[in-house]
């Protein structure tokens, strides 16, 4: 009977501290995850060398500066269209096709992520279930897009570290 009294004393506890647990915040992860894609991709750009941004493995494969420039070409159009607006993908490609230094294309870079970090702060936890409409997924929410923001600097992520390690670099996330 002790032992009993004691286990549902304990299991009492337990139950207690576990409802005073904060649940995980989501948007805060969200950005937190943005973050974390956005400074490893761009830590990637920044370790390749200029004079390597037009290196390209084989010849089916975007050179290295065109996969960067790719990247902010999509955060630019989801980000919009998490926020309801559309951009004109021909224009922004445009814009960007004019960058042609690595310090260009860096400068561009931050400027986009910081424009995303604010729509992060804007959407994440408040409208973020909200329907709109996507340049490249039609109908969906403003969750979604911002999800494949960082899924697909996820996925440039990598494939970039490859473009490092066939020049010789390690990627920096890889050197700690």
């Amino acid at each position: 009977m002790k032992s009993l009294l004691a286990t549902t004393i304990l299991c009492l506890c337990a139950l207690t501290c576990a409802a005073q647990t904060k649940p995980a915040d989501a948007p805060k992860d969200w950005l937190d995850q943005w973050q974390t894609a956005t400074k490893q991709l761009f830590d990637v750009a920044e370790a390749m060398p200029a004079d390597k941004y037009g290196y390209k493995p084989v010849k089916e494969v975007d050179e290295f500066g065109e996969q960067i420039k790719h990247t902010i070409i999509a955060m630019k159009i989801l980000l919009a269209n998490a926020q309801g607006e559309k951009l004109d993908g021909p224009k922004v490609f445009a814009e960007l096709s004019k960058l042609k230094t690595k310090d260009e294309i860096l400068a561009e870079f931050r400027k986009t992520v910081d424009a995303g970090t604010a729509v992060f702060n804007k959407i994440a936890g408040k409208n973020d279930g909200e329907v709109v409409e996507s340049q490249f997924f039609g109908k969906t929410t403003r969750r979604f897009l911002l999800m494949q923001a960082i899924a697909h600097n996820n996925n440039h992520y990598g494939q970039l570290t490859v473009h490092l390690r066939l020049n010789g670099i390690t990627p920096p996330a890889s050197r700690r």
